[in-house]
């Protein structure tokens, strides 16, 4: 009897080739190595990767592999983990673990995306001895429906120090039919004891061209659209799909007006009115930093070179953009890395309102700016 096909793991995950061809030949030829830690940068696919992985090793199909409607592969989606042969462990709160503990919880019907952006959104969040020994008890027993059980466990390096000691002995000597995934965006945060009992298979930033070819050919976008949301997501696939188009455009339209007013007005308590208003904004100050990033960007390439938009993150406002490019009149590099600056002191924990004012200072035209503070960067 011939082996059975597994369809290609790159056509489900967007720019790993070195990730997913080693994969690809251990599910092919075996053996699969029974410990494995995707790490890499965070939403590149590392999740995605192991729902798929697993609905190779289940699916029930003759043929291909995964088939997607057998089901196994209905039961182990994006919006749903309900097969009683897959464990899916991240950082949570105490007091949900013990709500579900006394069954008022059902967290398997959520898809697995959303709680791993919920995990990620709660820093202070770990991954809880008690969901840890869970997950063991439950890999020590038979499968219920195929040949293995799966435990995956993201966010690895949040597990607490006693999740990862209790871990270890299962993956020494893991059962015959278990199989263990763990993701991290944190390769050296984790045990070193973890490390040398696991199979590492490194994840990377997904080239910006993969990403907009994918966005069009797979999503069906306007290569406008494309080519935004990839320059936009730093090379995570997943930022490129979860951007919220309008609320962006809201938020990058009033950014550009206050790049616009700042360059062609010389009012210095403008600046300071609008770092104010930045500031203590609902949104986050490091998320318009990183727009601005993006549009200044923009702006010193089209400085340079004003017919180039071909390089252009913003190419849908290139228009809006050209004009005040020759305003900055080749100053967009300076203040580019002025931003650069105040971002790595807001990030020691510098007084934001003073570093983002010392900024917006910089915007000013020549000769119209005060005296800047060094002290404040």
């Amino acid at each position: 009897m011939s082996p059975r096909r597994i369809l290609p793991i790159e056509d489900f995950v967007v720019g790993q080739a070195r990730a997913t061809s080693a994969l690809q030949r251990a599910l092919e030829t075996g053996p699969l190595f029974p410990s494995l830690v995707f790490h890499g940068p965070g939403g590149v696919g590392k999740l995605t990767a192991a729902l798929h992985l697993s609905r190779a090793l289940l699916c029930e199909a003759p043929g291909e592999r995964p088939c997607g409607a057998c089901r196994s592969c209905r039961h182990l989606g994006e919006h749903a983990l309900l097969h009683p042969d897959v464990r899916l462990a991240l950082p949570e709160k105490k007091s949900d673990f013990d709500r579900e503990a006394g069954g008022a919880d059902d967290s398997s019907r959520v898809g697995p995306q959303e709680l791993q952006a919920e995990a990620i959104g709660n820093p202070v969040w770990s991954v809880l001895i008690d969901r840890l020994r869970q997950g063991i008890a439950f890999l020590q027993r038979r499968p219920s429906e195929s040949r293995h059980r799966i435990l995956i466990i993201d966010q690895a390096h949040r597990m607490e120090a006693a999740s990862a000691n209790a871990l270890l002995k299962t993956l020494e000597e893991p059962p015959a039919h278990a199989v263990i995934i763990l993701i991290t965006s944190s390769w050296h945060a984790l045990l070193p004891t973890i490390r040398s009992r696991c199979h590492a298979v490194p994840f990377q930033l997904v080239p910006r061209t993969e990403i907009v070819n994918y966005l069009v050919e797979r999503r069906e976008m306007q290569a406008e659209e494309a080519v935004l949301r990839a320059g936009l997501s730093g090379g995570r696939i997943g930022a490129a799909l979860d951007l919220d188009l309008e609320e962006f455009r809201g938020r990058r339209g009033a950014l550009l007006s206050v790049l616009d007013e700042l360059a062609s007005r010389g009012d210095a308590g403008l600046a300071v009115a609008r770092a104010e208003a930045l500031v203590q904004a609902g949104e986050s100050i490091e998320g318009d930093l990183d727009i601005l990033m993006s549009l200044l960007r923009d702006l010193l390439i089209l400085g340079a070179s004003p017919g180039d938009e071909a390089r252009l993150i913003h190419v849908d406002i290139a228009t809006v953009l050209r004009p005040l490019a020759a305003r900055l009149a080749g100053r967009a590099g300076a203040v580019l890395g002025d931003l650069e600056t105040t971002m790595e002191s807001i990030q020691r924990k510098g007084n934001r309102q003073l570093l983002v004012e010392n900024f917006l200072m910089g915007l000013l035209p020549e000769g119209a700016a005060p005296a800047r503070d060094p002290a404040r960067t």
